[in-house]
């Protein structure tokens, strides 16, 4: 049986249990949060991206162990972590384009998982679930900065 609060957390608020594309969702939901309550300051930045990453690894962690299952798709916290990663220090606060675009080319990084993002997806328990998701985000927050976007 999974605690109430742990299947909260990883499942981003339950949108990892949405119907199709669980983790798309869970990027969808970050992107939003992302749009309205992004601030500038980048200590506050890099505060909630070690916060969503930390829960990402401590609640997919003991998710997988309630439920016996490697990566369940419908955890999505550590989707959540990456694309705030995506956007660290960019003001994304307001900003639609930035924020739709850092979260498509989340998803189709983390999809396509170039090297050396399944190399991280093998680590063990919530490390591995997240640490692919953080490297996706570092990708997409380079390809982001190499497009012009400040």
């Amino acid at each position: 049986m999974v605690n109430k609060i742990v299947e909260l957390l990883a499942t981003g608020f339950y949108s990892g249990k949405l119907p199709f594309m669980p983790g798309t969702w869970g990027s969808i939901l970050a992107g939003v949060l992302l749009y309205f309550f992004w601030y500038p300051s980048l200590a506050f930045q890099v505060a909630v991206v070690v916060v969503i990453s930390a829960l990402s690894v401590l609640t997919s962690g003991a998710y997988t162990l309630s439920t016996g299952e490697k990566d369940p798709g419908c955890v999505v916290i550590d989707e959540m972590a990456g694309v705030a990663l995506a956007l660290l220090g960019f003001e994304a606060k307001g900003n639609i384009t930035l924020v739709v675009l850092a979260v498509a080319l989340f998803r189709v990084v983390d999809i396509l998982k170039p090297p050396p993002l399944r190399t991280a997806e093998s680590l063990k328990g919530g490390f591995g679930i997240t640490a692919d998701d953080l490297l996706a985000g570092a990708i997409v927050n380079a390809i982001l900065r190499m497009l012009g976007f400040r």
